[in-house]
């Protein structure tokens, strides 16, 4: 099921179950095709771990992600393969 929770011009968010848990997608409308996917613990969950600190420990590691996002970054950026690359902002480009 298929639930959209916000419209905007530049983007829609929407929301599907995936084994009984709802994912929430952000799909960019630039002509991109990006789509990004919300990392919460629902997320984490669907991947295995049992929360978003679970998730970053066994993978990169939290002070990784502290290092080069300034923590776990809110959306996880999904290719044509299935795979994912994290987005966010180094923290040293921070004022």
């Amino acid at each position: 099921m298929k639930k959209i929770i916000e419209q905007t011009e530049r983007y829609d968010i929407i929301q599907m179950n995936f084994r009984s848990l709802p994912i929430t997608f952000r799909c960019w409308k630039d002509g991109s095709g990006i789509i990004e996917i919300r990392v919460d613990t629902n997320f984490a969950k669907a991947n295995g771990y049992k929360s978003v600190e679970d998730m970053a420990e066994k993978t990169i590691g939290q002070a990784k992600f502290n290092e080069t996002f300034g923590g776990v970054p809110d959306w996880i950026r999904v290719d044509q393969n299935g795979g994912f690359t994290f987005v966010g902002i180094n923290p040293m480009l921070f004022n």
